[in-house]
């Protein structure tokens, strides 16, 4: 049966209204999907500030915590028992905060693709990892973890909504010192993270004092007379004595005093390079010093025994390792390799590491900024190990 040229053109004519509906939603959902894109990258942008902010404040604190060359027996003397409890947790809670409204506010990071945000997806990833992993060694896989139940509470807790429009903001160091104070339940949420820094603090103190000739006649802050502190304090402080000769007993020839930082190292180096890149992202220009501790320590502080990772400095230093964005290239920085942990090496859906060959790092956009780093640190006493 023969088909007739008007037959022909009814079927042409509906084909090509089929394909322009088709094409016509298919343009409608690529132009949502780039303005959806618009909203996102506008929405990271605004809270990128915030945590940024968050950020650099956090991996400050760790620096001078942990950066053996800013100690000496005035400081020491100056903390007394240690860096403040509460401001720490502040500190570490005001970033997770940071982190759930950047993810709330840009819908878990939805239509943002490529460049630097997708490094941002990543860096926040294996930061939240080296919280809560257990891939390390001895008293290393559980000192300072964070289980992912805690995270979550302190992020829920310490967000708030305000505004008609129901902004959301990291809660203030008043609300939190008062929330602190009055709800147990919240402060509890916090202690092992700061019995576990106490711990580094009272032990790096001891480890200082013990190994500087010149330190001993100045007097250790952190033990004082039993008459002059409570039934608690005297109970941790002759737990915490009790481990840390057990340890050493482990390997009498070599430990002095075992501080369990490996972690917090870590961590600094990361929120480092969070600080650089979101400093980029945001376009803020921060203009503020990014520190890294050194991951050079002495066997002398180590947990008996070394991990294969660790790279032999000397005979007796190791370097920590590390998966930051290091800065040296010269193979002397933690990870010159840009390699991740095989732990944290991402992959996308054809089973390939993101970055190639298990990387996942961007180049950072140097600032001409170079902060005179003699004014924020103290000069290593002439016989100190360097840490």
């Amino acid at each position: 049966m023969a088909i007739d040229g008007s037959t022909i053109a009814a079927i042409l004519t509906g084909i090509l209204a089929l394909v322009g509906a088709v094409t016509t939603a298919w343009m409608s959902g690529l132009n949502q999907q780039r303005v959806d894109a618009r909203r996102s990258r506008k929405a990271l942008a605004r809270s990128s500030a915030p945590l940024l902010i968050a950020s650099w404040d956090l991996h400050n604190w760790l620096f001078d915590i942990l950066e053996e060359t800013a100690y000496s027996p005035k400081r020491c003397a100056a903390y007394g028992d240690g860096w403040p409890s509460d401001f720490t947790s502040y500190l570490f809670g005001q970033y997770f905060a940071g982190v759930h409204i950047i993810r709330e506010t840009t819908q878990f990071f939805a239509h943002i693709q490529g460049g630097r945000a997708g490094q941002l997806k990543k860096l926040l990833w294996k930061i939240q990892d080296e919280f809560v992993s257990m891939h390390y060694e001895r008293r290393e896989n559980t000192s300072l973890r964070w289980s992912e139940r805690r995270i979550l509470e302190v992020q829920e807790a310490m967000t708030k909504a305000e505004g008609s429009d129901g902004s959301l903001r990291a809660m203030r160091w008043i609300e939190f010192r008062e929330k602190y104070t009055e709800d147990t339940a919240f402060r509890e949420v916090f202690k092992p993270c700061e019995d576990e820094f106490q711990k580094i603090i009272y032990r790096r103190f001891k480890y200082l004092y013990s190994t500087n000739e010149e330190w001993k006649d100045e007097g250790n802050p952190s033990t004082k007379p039993n008459d002059k502190i409570t039934e608690i304090e005297k109970k941790r402080r002759h737990d915490e004595e009790k481990e840390i000769e057990e340890e050493r007993g482990k390997d009498p020839a070599n430990i002095v005093v075992v501080i369990p930082d490996h972690r917090a190292r870590r961590l600094q180096h990361l929120l480092s390079d969070l600080v650089e890149l979101l400093d980029e992202e945001s376009g803020m220009k921060f203009n503020r010093p990014v520190r890294r501790c050194s991951m050079v320590v002495s066997k002398r502080a180590l947990a008996f025994g070394t991990a294969p990772n660790f790279v032999e400095i000397s005979t007796d230093h190791v370097r920590i390792p590390c998966d930051c964005q290091d800065p040296d290239h010269d193979k002397t920085g933690c990870n010159w390799k840009r390699k991740d942990f095989e732990h944290r090496q991402l992959k996308d859906g054809n089973g390939n590491a993101f970055g190639g060959g298990g990387a996942s790092h961007w180049e950072p956009q140097r600032s001409s900024f170079v902060p005179d780093e003699s004014k924020f640190r103290r000069k290593a006493t002439d016989n100190a190990d360097q840490c």
